[in-house]
């Protein structure tokens, strides 16, 4: 398969209507594909319904292992790297980490 600019630009945006049908703030979020490489960092952060929806990590967790498996069953993309504020995957594990506040 030979990868374009075009196929990267297709993959981008069916992540991001992936994102937005989980209610993710996708403004706090980046999103880029190299070569059906996708990579999403920043902050988890949620918007509408998806406040009451996710309410728990639990909830979140859930919810990250179906994107993930969403975004992997989007045509062209070979691989999914998250690189998200509070989240990490060790393995096929994702682990939450609060945020430490100041004060």
């Amino acid at each position: 398969m030979d990868y374009s600019r075009k196929i990267d630009w297709q993959i981008n945006n069916a992540v991001k209507t992936e994102l937005v049908k989980r209610w993710i703030d996708t403004s706090k979020v980046r999103i880029s594909t190299t070569k059906g490489n996708v990579e999403i960092r920043g902050a988890l952060e949620f918007i509408g319904q998806g406040i009451n929806i996710y309410d728990s990590p639990t909830t979140i967790m859930n919810m990250l292992r179906t994107l993930e498996l969403a975004i992997k069953a989007i045509s062209n993309v070979r691989n999914v790297k998250f690189e998200l504020a509070s989240w990490k995957k060790t393995g096929g594990h994702w682990e939450y980490t609060p945020r430490k506040t100041m004060g």
